[in-house]
């Protein structure tokens, strides 16, 4: 069984960010939907994870658990991301405080320097 892609990402997190930001948690969580399911149409969510891990200077896993990678990835990952999606400038700020926001609230802290949080859900 597949697992929800949305399943590591907390209802609070969505609603503290659409206040924020004066949006809709339903847009949201399309936004954060349409970014995990590109991500599994890539060729997977271990498989990219481990590429990252082969391919950046430092190791972007922060936390692995049952459901979800918690990273801490170099800020070029996600204009590449924006870019796949068609995100406008909004969008791509919208998606990257829920991932930065969520990684927070489940292991504490968040990335630093040129780094950006990332929450990947575990197929």
């Amino acid at each position: 069984m597949t697992r929800d892609p949305l399943a590591p990402f907390d209802d609070a997190v969505f609603a503290a960010v659409a206040e924020e930001f004066d949006t809709s948690t339903a847009a949201l969580r399309d936004l954060v939907r349409r970014q995990q399911e590109a991500v599994r149409r890539l060729p997977g969510v271990d498989d990219i994870v481990y590429e990252w891990r082969r391919g950046f200077p430092n190791d972007p896993v922060v936390e692995r658990r049952q459901e979800a990678y918690y990273l801490s990835v170099a800020d070029t990952v996600w204009p590449e991301f924006a870019a796949a999606l068609s995100l406008d400038e909004r969008e791509a700020t919208l998606l990257r405080t829920v991932h930065r926001r969520q990684l927070e609230a489940t292991v504490g802290g968040s990335p630093t320097g040129d780094r950006g949080a990332m929450v990947l859900t575990r197929e």
